[in-house]
């Protein structure tokens, strides 16, 4: 049993705005420079441990990922000396099982018989894609590119079970930047990217790149320096008289060159170190997320000087964090192939001889230089520099097709050299030279216990430490839930009309997460707040007290509460949090939803509210009439259970006659129907409400396999020839 308060709190709402704009900076843009690495090697990572790991794809001459290789068909080399491998094992992105293999084994070798297992849960398989958007750095016409690829991946090529995010160097997508798969949420990020460029605002005809500042600027290239003082001579027609003393209108060209170059080499800088900044605390955001991650940066190049040290020392750290955290990062040119507009007789022209054989423009060398940064990240991370492609949709697909599979390697270090990361390791296949071996240039190295355990205590000292209204306000601004309790959350939308739009949240905890497993526990008490919060700042905000008795009846029993919000029309994010009073113990959970308005008349519907009734022996495998029976808060069900959902239909064509509303159903695997119900329509005498028209049905769940689906429910006005689509997530077990 259990008992509800509920205590709204003007005093949360403010505590609330004010964590969660500090916990979101992470992801809405504030570039954060990060502290300089220490003095480390490049190619691996300073952690003492006694074993370390890296990821590794194997392919083939036709880019094919090679299946089924055995430990002893892999030859390890570290510091050039032959090294026994500890752990080899297949791995499947974004599977069930992909966390557990990741925590290495302390055993030996892996046996080969177990590579040929199957693996649980891969039609399940739930990636973590980023698409990092370099927009300091992408043209205008780079960015329309981009902004159409990303529109087509979102609606064409993303996987429903995929958590995507958007992410903006400049920040200007702010609170949209997290991991979803609510397409609304995903459309509203690519619909804020806007030109974010920082160019030079010279009007002139005398053009100068990022590349030529930094030529001029750190590399004192005095042919191009002197070209583009006889361009601006040439340009205002500085001249002067035949004879006379010229030297005036000479330097006053001589500083304007001067000034431009200082001013776009200066804004290259910085525009470069907040790019990579923002990358870098993408990546820590993200390493507590479990399994691989794919990055795609999606950028026009820039400057990565090797003279600029604090810039390619960035670069290299990029590599250092991605390897711990589980990022692979395949970078994209999005000029594509590309001709090079500078290059315009028009633009740099004046008589012949005044160039005395400068060459304006390099565009190959320019190309290289802007776009050796990307192959650095890429090869640093283990990922592909995808250039010279004018197909994102081909580039995307490649990148998930290549990642979709990899090996875990695992090896034990023999030196204190090796320990402390200094060693270079090198992988290939015996008797196949024609197989591509692609690895980050650094592997991970687990710290020690004795490591973890002083981290552990700290942590723990930290936690006691801390209010309790700290931490749950911690917890609620988290930008991953935190999971020391697992909690669920469902989120749906109702038009009643009472109370117009509301929002109906449900909650739900296992009782064995709390204390009352331990005997003596009579009761745990559990504080709850949650918000709802839409992109333009809007914050609805709830507070509760939950008791939780300890009661044999209901011992094997979640916990399932709720809460109703009564909001207005737009894209919201969902975050409750809730402490363990007697524990201290934190959990959290998130969902977007977007609420459309059914004010104007739209034909529409609520969300789908999804139940489970357990089919028991002799019973009718579907309900003839609708039973009373709780919400389901997770979306798991049993493969002998009965699926029951409903919604309303909203805003039907009642004139002259009654609404006449068909649904049709289908349950969805990968994007494919593997069940379509026969259609049906909507009941209009079971209520006095035609514009609320309520529809609830059941399906049997026994014919489909375990798996993640997407259950769809499609409401077809056949008077005024309108639909509106629902769809939920749902795992059968």
């Amino acid at each position: 049993m259990y008992q509800l308060t509920n205590m709204n709190s003007r005093a949360l709402w403010l505590a609330t705005v004010i964590t969660l704009v500090v916990n979101f900076q992470a992801v809405t843009g504030q570039q954060i420079s990060p502290n300089k690495p220490a003095s480390q090697d490049d190619d691996v990572l300073r952690i003492k441990t006694e074993l370390v790991q890296t990821d590794l794809m194997v392919f083939d001459k036709q880019g094919r990922f090679v299946e089924g290789l055995r430990p002893e068909q892999f030859e390890l080399s570290v510091d050039g000396k032959a090294q026994p491998i500890s752990i080899l094992e297949r791995v499947i992105s974004g599977s069930r099982t992909e966390a557990s293999q990741l925590a290495p084994a302390l055993a030996g070798p892996v046996k080969s018989s177990d590579l040929n297992s199957p693996i649980s849960g891969a039609t399940d398989n739930r990636r973590i894609v980023f698409f990092f958007l370099d927009d300091l750095h992408l043209s205008e016409s780079s960015l329309t590119r981009t902004r159409t690829a990303l529109s087509d991946f979102v609606e064409k090529q993303a996987s429903p079970n995929d958590q995507l995010a958007i992410v903006s160097a400049s920040g200007q997508i702010g609170f949209l930047q997290q991991l979803t798969d609510n397409k609304a949420v995903l459309r509203a990020a690519i619909n804020r990217l806007n030109y974010k460029r920082n160019t030079e605002t010279f009007a002139g005809k005398t053009s100068i790149s990022e590349y030529q500042a930094n030529q001029i600027t750190d590399h004192g290239d005095r042919d191009l320096f002197n070209y583009l003082v006889s361009s601006t001579i040439n340009e205002y027609q500085l001249l002067g008289t035949k004879g006379g003393d010229n030297r005036g209108l000479s330097q006053l060209a001589v500083n304007m060159v001067k000034n431009r170059t200082h001013q776009i080499n200066s804004q290259s800088r910085a525009a470069t170190n907040d790019t990579l900044s923002v990358l870098l605390s993408l990546m820590q955001s993200s390493a507590s997320l479990p399994g691989r991650k794919l990055v795609f940066l999606i950028s026009d190049g820039f400057i990565a000087d090797s003279r600029n040290t604090y810039v390619m020392e960035m670069l290299h750290q990029v590599g250092s964090v991605a390897a711990p955290a589980g990022i692979i990062v395949y970078t994209m040119d999005a000029r594509g192939t590309f001709s090079d507009p500078e290059v315009d007789a028009g633009r740099n022209a004046f008589p012949d001889g005044m160039a005395s054989g400068t060459s304006a423009r390099m565009p190959s060398l320019e190309s290289s230089a802007m776009r050796e940064p990307l192959r650095i990240l890429a090869d640093d991370t283990g990922g592909r520099a995808i250039l010279n492609s004018n197909s994102f949709t081909e580039a995307f697909q490649q990148a998930i097709d290549e990642t979709s599979s990899y090996y875990l390697l695992a090896w034990r270090p023999d030196t204190e050299e090796q320990r402390s990361g200094k060693a270079r390791i090198r992988v290939s296949v015996k008797d196949h030279p024609d197989f591509r071996v692609r690895l980050r240039r650094n592997y991970y190295a687990h710290a020690d216990k004795s490591n973890s355990g002083k981290a552990e205590k700290s942590t723990s000292t930290n936690a006691v430490a801390e209010t309790p209204e700290v931490a749950l306000l911690t917890t609620l601004g988290a930008l991953y839930p935190r999971r020391t309790i697992p909690t669920a959350l469902s989120v749906g939308y109702m038009n009643s009309p009472d109370q117009d739009l509301v929002l109906n949240a449900s909650m739900q905890i296992d009782r064995a997460d709390l204390q009352l497993a331990d005997k003596n526990a009579k009761k745990s008490e559990i504080d709850v707040i949650g918000a709802a919060i839409d992109d333009r700042g809007l914050i609805v905000t709830f507070k509760q007290m939950l008791t939780v008795v300890s009661d044999a009846s209901t011992q094997n029993q979640p916990v399932v509460w709720h809460q109703r919000l009564r909001v207005q029309p737009g894209l919201y994010q969902v975050r409750v949090a809730l402490r363990e009073r007697s524990s201290g113990r934190t959990g959290g959970a998130q969902q977007w939803i977007e609420v459309p308005d059914f004010s104007k008349g739209t034909f529409g519907m609520s969300t789908l509210f999804l139940a489970e009734r357990k089919a028991e022996a002799g019973d009718a495998k579907l309900s003839a009439s609708p039973q009373s029976i709780g919400v389901d808060v997770d979306h798991r069900f049993s493969r002998m259970s009965v699926l029951r959902f409903q919604t309303y239909v909203y805003n039907a064509a009642q004139s002259p006659t009654p609404p006449a509303i068909e649904i049709q159903v289908r349950v969805l695997l990968n994007n494919r129907a593997v069940m379509t119900v026969a259609k049906t329509r909507v009941p209009t005498d079971t209520t006095k409400d035609l514009a609320r028209l309520p529809y609830w049905s059941e399906l049997a769940l026994d014919s489909l396999p375990p798996g993640r689906y997407v259950l769809q429910v499609t409401a077809t006005d056949l008077t005024a020839k309108a639909t509106a689509t629902q769809e939920t997530h749902l795992v059968i077990e």
